[in-house]
């Protein structure tokens, strides 16, 4: 995983003039849901949004947001 990309955006999002507080709970979201990911057994589908977003709804046990999905994009991208 690039955590350092989520970091950014997390970042970005929290240094906005305007913040978003329903992306910085979906970063956080996000970044719980990669907690419990063991990255060491599981092959983690980092260039794949559809096979990640599948991953973290899997883990998270329900549907991902319209704003995680995003996150989910961004960091794919």
């Amino acid at each position: 995983m690039n955590k350092y990309k989520l970091i950014m955006i997390e970042q970005g999002t929290i240094n906005n003039p305007v913040k978003d507080p329903l992306k910085l709970k979906a970063i956080q979201e996000i970044k719980r849901l990669f907690t419990k990911i063991d990255f060491n057994a599981e092959v983690v589908p980092m260039d794949n949004s559809i096979k990640l977003k599948e991953l973290l709804i899997s883990i998270k046990g329900s549907p991902l947001t319209k704003e995680e999905s995003e996150i989910v994009e961004e960091l794919v991208q």
